[in-house]
């Protein structure tokens, strides 16, 4: 049975905020850039992400822990009977899907960023998931199965594919980065910050100078919303495209997405 809690290095009694700081930790640790010539250290990278995944995911943590306390079967293959049955691919599915994470592991992927370590969506790709790929979700990308159909047809059933920023947006998102929809930064304030949710989209120089239509899936009062936004041309690193009442619902309502752009 593999021993989660060693890898990450805490303890059963750790709690959600130890277990993230130990994450970060590790994760700048082994780092593929930081360890080129160690398949070990890749293989590692995935496994503490593996680990975070079970440990802050009660429901996860409960079966893990009464499979490790009974010494009931464990498998890392789906459909096994009895015992703790995920695969590892089921566990970073979940993972990356699960909005606490994203918003952790933006900080993480601006720190990979400072350190000159890769931290774009192809890099993502492929160390979890072995560069498959799709749609954008929290500012990370997933194809296909990975996505959900379940997911997908929800979201296409709310907001139907078209060009540019979907007309079915309409007053509710407002404009990009200003009223004018120009290139001002975001001035407005916003009584509702608590709910705000920021999502991490890396371009490359030609996606700055040209624009470019990315796709997010975000969670909205009645299940996933998928949005199609145009990043205008000329846009900068370090801008922050504003999508008004589009954030995490709150006690005042839903609060604003912001989209920062970074560059690969």
């Amino acid at each position: 049975m593999k021993d989660y809690y060693q890898i990450l290095g805490v303890t059963p009694e750790s709690g959600e905020d130890d277990i993230r700081k130990s994450y970060r930790k590790l994760a700048m640790q082994y780092h593929p850039d930081k360890n080129p010539d160690s398949p070990e250290a890749e293989e590692k990278f995935k496994e503490i992400a593996e680990a975070y995944g079970v440990l802050t995911d009660p429901v996860k943590r409960s079966q893990y822990d009464t499979a490790r306390r009974t010494g009931a079967t464990f498998n890392t293959h789906s459909g096994a009977d009895g015992g703790f049955n995920y695969s590892q691919e089921d566990i970073l599915k979940d993972l990356f899907q699960d909005p606490r994470f994203q918003q952790m592991f933006q900080g993480v992927l601006r720190e990979f960023a400072r350190k000159g370590f890769r931290a774009n969506q192809s890099f993502i790709k492929q160390s979890f998931f072995g560069g498959k790929g799709g749609i954008l979700f929290g500012g990370l990308f997933f194809f296909g199965s990975l996505a959900g159909p379940a997911l997908m047809k929800s979201a296409k059933a709310k907001l139907p594919e078209g060009k540019g920023l979907l007309k079915s947006l309409g007053s509710a998102v407002g404009s990009l980065l200003g009223e004018k929809g120009g290139n001002a930064p975001v001035s407005q304030p916003n009584t509702n910050a608590a709910a705000d949710t920021t999502y991490t989209t890396y371009l490359t120089s030609d996606e700055f100078r040209l624009g470019k239509l990315v796709r997010i899936v975000t969670n909205g009062p009645d299940g996933p919303e998928k949005l199609q936004i145009k990043i205008p041309p000329e846009s900068r690193a370090g801008q922050k495209l504003r999508l008004r009442g589009k954030g995490m619902p709150g006690p005042d309502g839903r609060g604003d997405l912001f989209l920062e752009l970074l560059e690969r």
